[in-house]
């Protein structure tokens, strides 16, 4: 059943960011994120590490400025939906207290499904990073990031929409659809992987290293 914290501020939500494992660090959790192992997310669960400042992280402020820009030009291009946000309220499964999301948008579709909107912006880095975004792909570390949502929410689909940063200044918009149930095998994956996670942090024992080949 789904349970909703609903915190009266941003510090109580940094609070409670401990009491588990985010949609934005999921990646982390199973050794997919490109910014931080499961030993650096461990750490900061523990409290022996402090997370870094990105107040002044160029790509950060860039998303926080784009946000509610692309969040009403979603609803804009798709009035056939009802889109809510509520930036600091925390969602979860009562079976499942260790896996929570905040998101971007909650929508309700024409038949009165419950859905996701995840909103993304990014530079790629050259023809590589172009090609993560290509051909209807999502990188890898949002995929998960996405999955870890609709475990956490129970809601039926998932709408990504992306706006993509070339070099000289261009913007590109995409919009990724993922359905509940296209996914469900990559979802229960993905839920063993961060039982495994949180049962170090229940146990108060580090995660392994990550082999470096």
């Amino acid at each position: 059943m789904l349970q909703r914290i609903q915190c009266k501020d941003r510090e109580e939500w940094l609070a409670q960011r401990y009491r588990g494992i985010g949609g934005s660090e999921a990646s982390a959790a199973i050794g997919m994120s490109p910014w931080m192992s499961p030993v650096e997310l461990w750490k900061l669960k523990v409290g022996i590490a402090q997370p870094k400042d990105l107040s002044g992280n160029s790509a950060i402020m860039q998303g926080v400025a784009y946000e509610p820009i692309l969040r009403e030009f979603y609803k804009a291009i798709h009035p056939q939906y009802e889109v809510w946000y509520h930036a600091t309220d925390i969602l979860y499964q009562e079976e499942r207290p260790f896996i929570f999301a905040t998101l971007d948008g909650e929508i309700m579709d024409e038949t009165g499904r419950f859905g996701i909107l995840e909103i993304k912006t990014a530079t790629p880095n050259g023809k590589a990073g172009w090609e993560q975004w290509s051909n209807g792909n999502m990188p890898q570390h949002y995929y998960v990031q996405v999955l870890h949502q609709l475990i956490a929410t129970g809601y039926e689909f998932v709408s990504l929409f992306a706006c993509l940063f070339s070099l000289n200044g261009d913007m590109t918009l995409k919009s990724y659809e993922i359905e509940r149930n296209e996914v469900e095998e990559d979802m229960a994956w993905l839920l063993e992987q961060e039982q495994e996670f949180w049962g170090y942090m229940e146990r108060n024992s580090m995660p392994p290293m990550p082999l470096i080949l």
